[in-house]
């Protein structure tokens, strides 16, 4: 149904809450914004930045408000499942920031409560909104590739970034909170071919707060249910002033009729400067420009995949156009993948059939 006017939501005032906030206070599409965060005082900052109408610290004042007709949910990993389930029972659409949850038992929890409600729920895989990357799957489904067969899909962060978050989700692992955006894209140029079998390693337990078991980096080769194989890895080894920051991936997509080949380390962007620059590690002087994965500041104004994905939540609530968003089965699959690589990896090896039991 479309709407002339828009209320939104934001749970959470933190660093993504920051961005999409200031993104919604610019939409033309949104006359009402509302934020929550467990510390008062930083969602009255968030809300007098942004001349938000309301602000609490009380998730259940934002999602329940009559004014608000959709929910985007920027609160830590592991404290996603409440305002989901409040927000879809309300028949409110949500957006939440990946991962759907951090274990299958919320996932399900969270699907279930969507069975009942009519209203959508998509995740927050930000690279599927990167122009290279929907290009590709342009160019799958177009055929141009034939039959997809094998990939080799990486990401790597520098130290700084991994602690950021660790303590932001004591437990964290660069499984579930890294791997899963090259894991969104496998099953997304994959599809509707599903995993059947996951093998992982990790090692280099280097940082305190991490999940036990679970090192530093980690390998995982993924097996589709006709046999064709990923391997998907992960490193949050890399030192602490590497200038990729946040992130450098690479891909390497091999088909029947033709291949792709993806450098997404940035290297081909440096700046290099005695003043410092653009990242929260102070005193890195060399960075690689473009190395943000939701984006950059710049004129005033936020561009890049995070700016694409609000936009386009916002679109699908105020018009019911369909858009190329993670939805919610999407998001459960990718987390029961990398749950999976966890399992396999921790177990020192074992191979670990899909689906999870137990």
């Amino acid at each position: 149904m479309a709407r002339d006017e828009l209320g939104v939501g934001l749970i959470g005032a933190g660093r993504m809450g920051t961005i999409r906030a200031h993104l919604l206070s610019s939409s033309a599409m949104v006359d009402f914004l509302a934020i929550s965060d467990i510390d008062l005082e930083k969602a009255r900052g968030l809300a007098q930045q942004t001349e938000a109408a309301f602000f609490t610290d009380d998730n259940r004042d934002v999602i329940e408000n009559p004014d608000v007709h959709a929910v985007i949910v920027s609160t830590p990993e592991g404290e996603h499942t409440e305002a989901i389930c409040r927000a879809l029972e309300l028949g409110k659409p949500v957006f939440v920031e990946k991962p759907i949850a951090l274990t299958l038992e919320e996932a399900d929890r969270i699907l279930e409560v969507k069975k009942g409600s009519e209203a959508d729920l998509f995740i927050g895989y930000t690279q599927r909104l990167r122009r290279r990357f929907v290009s590709i799957k342009e160019h799958i489904d177009a055929g141009r590739l034939g039959e997809v067969m094998s990939a080799r899909m990486s990401i790597y962060h520098p130290r700084a970034d991994a602690r950021q978050m660790i303590a932001r989700s004591p437990g964290a692992s660069p499984f579930v909170n890294s791997v899963a955006y090259v894991a969104d894209m496998a099953l997304w140029f994959f599809a509707p071919r599903r995993p059947v079998r996951v093998y992982a390693q990790s090692g280099g337990d280097i940082l305190p707060g991490q999940q036990e078991g679970i090192g530093g980096y980690g390998w995982s080769i993924v097996t589709f249910e006709d046999g064709a194989a990923a391997n998907l890895g992960v490193s949050w080894i890399l030192p602490e002033k590497w200038p990729a920051y946040i992130s450098s991936m690479a891909m390497e997509i091999f088909g029947r009729d033709g291949s792709v080949v993806v450098d997404d380390s940035h290297r081909n962007v440096m700046m290099v400067s005695d003043v410092g620059t653009p990242s929260s590690v102070e005193g890195m002087e060399v960075a690689f420009l473009g190395s943000m994965m939701p984006g950059d500041w710049a004129q005033g104004d936020f561009y890049g995949p995070m700016r694409d994905e609000t936009r386009l939540f916002i679109d699908r609530v105020a018009t019911g156009r369909d858009v190329p968003l993670c939805g919610a089965e999407a998001g459960r699959a990718v987390l029961e993948l990398t749950l999976a690589m966890e399992q396999s990896a921790r177990d020192g090896g074992t191979l670990v059939e899909l689906p999870l039991k137990g």
